[in-house]
């Protein structure tokens, strides 16, 4: 109870501090302002936006339905129009709670479950494809960071300093993740034995059960090179997807951004998007119009940024129709 207390003032919070930043930013950028921008954008361009980031989030769904895929029998094997809708459920979770990038994970576990697909292989084909995703991510914007500083942009700014910090130590534990599950030594199960968590007695079936999941992570990473280099080419493709997307909107806000420039703007605002905000509202505007200031872009960074919102907020109707229509299927299913 008093966890649920806790959870609901940290989310309230966090959503009263980026409300309030967009507030702020959509007074200070003016409303009338926003409004024309959006107009001069056009309905036909935005649906040109939505079809390319459908085709995105298709790719999206290949690389998780390849791991899932490999990971169960012949007769669990899913479907990729299932997985994208799978995906959708769990990417509307994600946007609306606090920690966008993985709360969405327990929604995509319960989806496989609500497939027959045990809590062992649905649990591993997750967290996989989610330590693919973010591994393509941090690289992503690794490359973003320096590219800036080989330009000599943004050097010694709170934006690149913090990028730096916090992709960092990202880094760090995603070599370590992959490194120990390649090798089977276990990344969470490891974590138990170092604090000798799997000493305490009611937590022993969680480490027997993790043992056993992360086996399961190992045996993909085994004997199977054609099908790893391709889940990782297909992660660097997907995130390249990014700069595209940028590229596409910022055209039509009738403003040609070279390479450069559309590979900053679409890796250095992206790292807010990995703090504790719903869907990184208020802050993700403002890195947006912190990285235009930094290019010296004219673009008002609260109609672009509205732009990339509107077809989040078509995504997440999918998803949330496709979570109700599966409800009854996900109450049912039971370890």
């Amino acid at each position: 109870m008093r966890r649920r207390v806790l959870h609901t003032i940290f989310f309230a919070s966090a959503f009263l501090l980026g409300g309030g930043l967009f507030a702020l930013l959509v007074w200070r950028t003016g409303p009338a302002a926003i409004w024309e921008s959006l107009v001069t954008f056009g309905a036909i361009p935005f649906f040109g936006f939505v079809a390319i980031s459908l085709l995105n989030f298709t790719l999206y769904s290949l690389r998780w339905q390849t791991i899932v895929n490999d990971m169960v029998t012949p007769d669990k094997r899913v479907s990729l129009r299932t997985i994208f809708l799978h995906r959708m459920a769990g990417y509307a979770a994600g946007y609306l709670t606090p920690a966008s990038q993985v709360a969405g994970e327990p929604i995509r576990v319960a989806m496989l479950r609500s497939e027959g697909i045990p809590m062992k292989e649905a649990t591993g084909a997750v967290v996989l494809d989610l330590a693919f995703e973010i591994a393509a991510f941090v690289l992503f914007v690794v490359s973003g960071i320096a590219l800036a500083v080989a330009a000599g942009i943004g050097g010694g700014t709170v934006l690149v300093d913090g990028a730096i910090a916090f992709v960092g130590v990202l880094v760090v534990l995603l070599i370590v993740f992959f490194w120990m599950t390649a090798n089977g030594a276990g990344f969470f199960s490891g974590f138990f034995r170092v604090t000798r968590l799997r000493n305490v007695k009611r937590l022993q079936p969680t480490y027997a059960w993790m043992v056993e999941m992360e086996k399961l992570m190992t045996k993909f990473f085994s004997g199977k090179p054609l099908l790893l280099t391709g889940v990782v080419l297909l992660s660097v493709v997907l995130i390249a997807f990014k700069v595209l997307e940028t590229f596409f909107i910022a055209w039509f806000f009738g403003v040609h951004l070279g390479l450069r420039d559309a590979f900053l703007l679409a890796t250095l605002p992206g790292v807010v998007l990995l703090l504790p905000v719903p869907a990184g509202l208020g802050v993700y505007e403002g890195s947006n119009a912190a990285t235009f200031a930094l290019l010296g872009l004219p673009l008002n960074p609260v109609a672009f940024t509205m732009i990339i919102r509107l077809r989040d907020f078509i995504f997440i109707a999918i998803g949330v129709a496709h979570a109700v229509s599966r409800g009854e299927k996900l109450m049912g299913r039971k370890e």
